[in-house]
């Protein structure tokens, strides 16, 4: 999706120049299991939505989590899980609100075709989802499709894998949307067998990240919003889009919320001792 971003992970040799003046470098260093990862950020000195996040914690996602794949690959342990994989297709996937936005914006942005396939098959899916009693914990404190906190999770999560539906951007056994996926899928992985993951013989056990990204967007929409933290259900998110959509409007310093997005994403980090702050 072309876009002039007014936040964007920069290149080492990569400047500030395309973002006009006023623009600033916000740096930020992580010991991720000893190594050492840098990330340069660059910042428009303009507003900024939720959703215009979402790129940046996508990229940092992905560099924790490929440190901690090859850590773990480094030690002789197997890590099953590849785009072609599609065992954990049928969990109950929440998005932060800043994912939920963003998701909209990248499926506005497709083919009115592709367009069409993916708002049916959310509405397949939310329509069999409304019509099992799901448990009272499944109802948000806001908006209909909203997971609110989740005081019973495990309890929803058993609910939800009951009713065997499959997400539903998934098709023939491909993800639709891969490379615009949930944090919550980019930072699941497994480390053991894949026949497991199906129910089949072997072990697989879920692989704990030092730190998880779609908490740290979870936690800042919670403070720039001033309401609780809360998470949307995947086949239920276009249409919680769309009853919320002056809250995807809504517009703060780029800067303050990258700042912010640094702080804790720092402080969520040091809360295990496996993962060193630099």
């Amino acid at each position: 999706m072309a876009e002039n971003l007014p936040i964007m992970m920069l290149g080492e040799s990569e400047g500030v120049a395309d973002f006009g003046g006023g623009a600033a470098i916000i740096g930020l260093d992580l010991d991720i299991l000893g190594d050492p990862v840098h990330f340069r950020i660059g910042v428009a000195q303009r507003q900024a939505r939720l959703a215009d996040i979402v790129p940046l914690a996508r990229t940092v996602s992905a560099k924790i989590t490929d440190v901690v794949v090859e850590k773990i690959r480094s030690d002789g342990g197997r890590i099953p899980c590849c785009q072609s994989c599609s065992a954990c297709c049928y969990y109950l996937v929440p998005l932060s609100v800043p994912e939920a936005f963003r998701l909209r914006e990248e499926i506005l942005a497709r083919p009115q075709y592709q367009q069409r396939l993916m708002l049916r098959a959310c509405l397949l899916a939310a329509r069999r989802i409304l019509s099992r009693k799901p448990p009272k914990s499944f109802v948000g404190q806001t908006k209909p499709g909203s997971l609110g906190s989740l005081a019973e999770p495990n309890v929803v999560a058993s609910w939800y894998a009951s009713l065997k539906l499959a997400c539903p951007f998934h098709y023939k056994g491909v993800c639709t949307i891969y490379e615009q996926r949930p944090l919550a899928c980019r930072e699941h992985f497994v480390k053991g067998s894949a026949r497991a993951c199906r129910g089949r013989r072997g072990t697989a056990k879920v692989v704990e990240m030092p730190v998880r990204v779609v908490d740290v967007l979870g936690q800042l929409a919670s403070e720039l919003e001033g309401m609780k933290v809360e998470a949307v259900a995947i086949p239920l998110a276009l249409p919680w889009c769309e009853e919320n959509l002056e809250r995807h409007e809504r517009t703060w310093s780029a800067a303050m919320m990258v700042e912010r997005f640094v702080e804790i994403l720092k402080a969520m980090a040091s809360k295990d001792s496996t993962v060193a702050v630099a």
